[in-house]
């Protein structure tokens, strides 16, 4: 009698075929491992299976093992084949083939056996001194040839592993807020769920988003599950991630029940910089403590060399900002116009606080409201000239908290004056900070962003230097412009008043500073004789007072 080859619960992948070497039945795990849901009614001989040795030299007759079978009716046992999966992924396979005979001892089908050993030809071909340690090579070379970037490393990493290691590897680096990550996704046999996951993480921007990677990352434990329920995994997710795949179904890939799933902690300098997480389908070649150990190694190296990659960034970014300070310090010093000392303090910030755009609102002194007054980054190519009350909306909050904000929809449409603004500008992180000199608050310096902002402390700081340096630059503006007007002639000189020797002398006096009896003691006269004199000035220079007339005596040189 036929099999009934009902075994979805096995992990071999099972198919049988016909004398003709028809498939007529596959399982679960067939249907996996071969790429493929519609096995039943297809051929042997169109299955395209090169063949091979145990050291993968084609087999001359390259005969598939069901059709040798049927053809021979002998058990064809060990077989190694290599295949190309629908999806592209090249995997190794031993197959045993058995014939199987009704009463009359003739051959009625044949039962084929598939067990995945791409990953044990691969171990036994490397030359290694262990289990994964060429791959821990191989990826200790990817990390020496990428860029000198975090990012870049993590990236070149997972993808590597990904190809030297079926299944979506997942690599999380904690960001200086450690309430929130990075994700870094890479998969060889699913490329559309590696994408998947860095746009949820984009979306949501979430912190980690399985509940396995912040376990791994409090406890410094590693996580094994070799066989895990779709089920039980989906409960492990988080809640923000278990929302983001209700409104945003996943692509759809293979079907499978189980899953082999293995985090590690990723460490630098006795730190937990992070996590690498594996996760695969059901196999016949499941994870196992030996893949604990050669991952973990993989992980520690890609946490340092993220970690070292992070202090160098720090290093150049604090050389940049420290460079951007000095280049606006000359620029307030060397230049008299005040606009465009501004608009070289936004480029600055723009630059060193990698931000979309930035501007610069100064209190219009006529009626206390903000103005425009220097901009850039914007995409329009005009600003409308806004005025808008200093205790109102963004600008009064953000100066208040000195925080930047996130911006959503009705956030941003809240900002009535400027709605039309923001959404045509697409901005998602606003902050802010007042611009205050001698007490006085001048103006607020606006930094905008289009995705959402992370801010550290040195950010922050940057932040406050370079609105110091604006204000600063607003005070030095409006001292130059009070010495140009002491300078400049407002007219004609006024006439010096008729004034005696005595008169003179005792106007010095007062331009001096002294008082009445100092001035007294000078010229050997009483304090009243002085006093009398001063009046007699003060009224004819048309002075109101002792402060009044110095400076008139100075300014039109009558003394």
């Amino acid at each position: 009698m036929p099999i009934q080859a009902d075994s979805d619960a096995l992990p071999v992948a099972v198919l049988t075929y016909d004398l003709d070497g028809t498939v007529t039945s596959a399982n679960q795990a067939a249907a996996t491992l071969l790429g493929s849901n519609s096995l039943a009614g297809t051929k042997a001989a169109d299955a395209g299976w090169l063949i091979t040795d145990a050291a993968g030299w084609p087999d001359r007759g390259n005969f598939h093992p069901a059709l040798e079978a049927a053809r021979t009716g002998q058990p064809q046992r060990g077989v190694v084949a290599h295949i190309t999966t629908p999806h592209g992924v090249e995997r190794w396979l031993q197959a045993d083939a058995m014939p199987r005979k009704d009463a009359a001892g003739d051959v009625e089908q044949i039962v084929l056996t598939l067990t995945d050993i791409t990953q044990l030809l691969s171990d036994a071909r490397l030359p290694r001194p262990g289990y994964g340690a060429g791959a821990v090579a191989t990826i200790t070379d990817q990390i020496a040839s990428a860029k000198l970037d975090p990012q870049a490393i993590l990236e070149a990493a997972v993808e590597k592993l990904a190809k030297l290691r079926s299944g979506t590897w997942l690599a999380t680096l904690i960001n200086k807020d450690p309430s929130t990550m990075r994700v870094y996704a890479a998969s060889d046999l699913d490329p559309q769920i590696a994408e998947y996951i860095k746009s949820m993480q984009r979306q949501t921007d979430a912190a980690p988003p399985f509940a396995l990677t912040s376990r791994v990352v409090e406890t410094g434990e590693a996580v094994l599950m070799p066989n895990v329920p779709l089920g039980d995994f989906m409960d492990a997710l988080s809640a923000d991630t278990k929302a983001y795949l209700a409104g945003h179904p996943p692509p759809t890939t293979a079907p499978t029940t189980h899953m082999g799933v293995l985090f590690v902690p990723m460490h630098a300098r006795g730190s937990i910089v992070g996590a690498l997480g594996l996760f695969e389908r059901r196999s016949s070649n499941p994870l196992t403590q030996r893949d604990v150990v050669w991952i973990q190694e993989v992980a520690d190296r890609m946490g340092l060399a993220a970690d070292n990659a992070q202090l160098y960034v720090d290093a150049v970014s604090r050389l940049e900002r420290l460079t951007a300070l000095r280049s606006v310090q000359l620029a307030i010093t060397a230049g008299p116009d005040l606009r465009l000392t501004l608009r070289v303090i936004l480029d600055q910030a723009v630059q060193g606080l990698s931000i979309d755009a930035a501007d610069v609102l100064l209190v219009d002194e006529s009626d206390g409201l903000l103005s425009l007054v220097a901009s850039t980054g914007f995409r329009s190519t005009s600003i409308p000239d806004y005025r808008l009350p200093v205790d109102e909306g963004m600008p009064g909050s953000a100066m208040q908290a000195r925080r930047i904000s996130t911006i959503t929809t009705l956030g941003a449409f809240s900002q009535f004056r400027r709605r039309s603004l923001f959404a045509r500008e697409g901005f998602k992180a606003y902050g802010a900070v007042p611009l205050i000199v001698g007490g006085k608050l001048m103006g607020v310096l606006e930094v905008f962003h289009r995705s959402v902002l992370e801010p550290d402390r040195e950010w922050l700081e940057f932040l406050d230097a370079l609105a110091t340096d604006a204000a600063l630059a607003i005070e030095h503006a409006s001292l130059q412009q009070n010495a140009r007007d002491s300078r400049a002639p407002a007219g004609p000189k006024s006439a010096s008043p008729a004034v005696s020797s005595l008169d003179r002398e005792i106007l010095g006096h007062v331009v001096e500073g002294l008082s009445n009896r100092a001035i007294a003691e000078k010229v050997h006269l009483s304090s009243h004789t002085v006093k009398f004199h001063l009046g007699q000035m003060l009224s004819r220079s048309g002075a109101t007072n002792r402060t009044e007339l110095s400076r008139k005596a100075t300014r039109e040189g009558w003394i």
